[in-house]
């Protein structure tokens, strides 16, 4: 009898030990990965979209009231309306990592550096090919390999806005527009359309033309 209840206590002992080295076993596993966001390539190509269409924001602005100054209202027009569709960008990028589980704090900008208007326009056609075409095909593919279509999609909204940005820049770098646009932003996407182009909703996201920015060419 004596030896039986040795084995039971032995037993027990055994039983406890082994749930006890299950248990901080599991919660190491666990706390060690919740420090790692579950989208971590994700937040962080965002964070560097977002560090791009911040940048590209400030700049944009900046352009659009030196070509103002150059008499060039429609490229001011233009500009006026690629820095409000990046900032639309922005926004959405940054709602996108905050969801994931993610935060993101802006770079510093340094003052832009003035120079004529083509010459901007040729350094914003430079800066929209290189998102376009080296860096939005990873974001999008890595996004639909994570089966993370709400990042994919977003992405994508971002990548057909910059296509047609890089469209309207070759047009008045090579002098095809010849009157006045007026172009319209969608504030959900990002959208560029303008009045000959425009429809009742916007192509990407559905949202009504109602409520567009509608960014006119103006003399100074």
């Amino acid at each position: 009898m004596y030896n039986l209840k040795k084995i039971f206590l032995a037993a027990i002992v055994a039983c406890i030990t082994i749930l006890g080295i299950s248990f901080f076993a599991v919660r190491r596993h666990s706390t060690h990965h919740t420090a790692t966001p579950l989208f971590h390539h994700n937040i962080q190509q965002l964070k560097e979209l977002c560090y791009a269409k911040y940048r590209q924001s400030i700049r944009f602005m900046a352009y659009a009231n030196h070509a103002m100054r150059d008499s060039m209202p429609t490229t001011a027009a233009l500009f006026h309306a690629m820095a409000r569709a990046d900032a639309i960008h922005l926004s959405n990028c940054r709602h996108a990592i905050e969801a994931l589980g993610g935060r993101v704090s802006l770079p510093i900008i340094t003052p832009t550096t003035f120079s004529h208007s083509v010459a901007h326009l040729e350094n914003a056609l430079s800066s929209k090919w290189q998102t376009h075409y080296e860096h939005m095909p990873a974001y999008i593919t890595q996004a639909l390999a994570d089966n993370n279509r709400y990042v994919a999609r977003m992405l994508t909204w971002c990548d057909a806005c910059d296509a047609k940005q890089i469209l309207l820049l070759r047009q008045i770098l090579n002098d095809s527009v010849h009157h006045k646009y007026h172009f319209h932003v969608c504030p959900t996407c990002g959208d560029i359309t303008w009045e000959e182009v425009r429809t009742r909703h916007c192509p990407q996201c559905m949202t009504e033309s109602e409520k567009f920015f509608v960014i006119e060419p103006t003399a100074r």
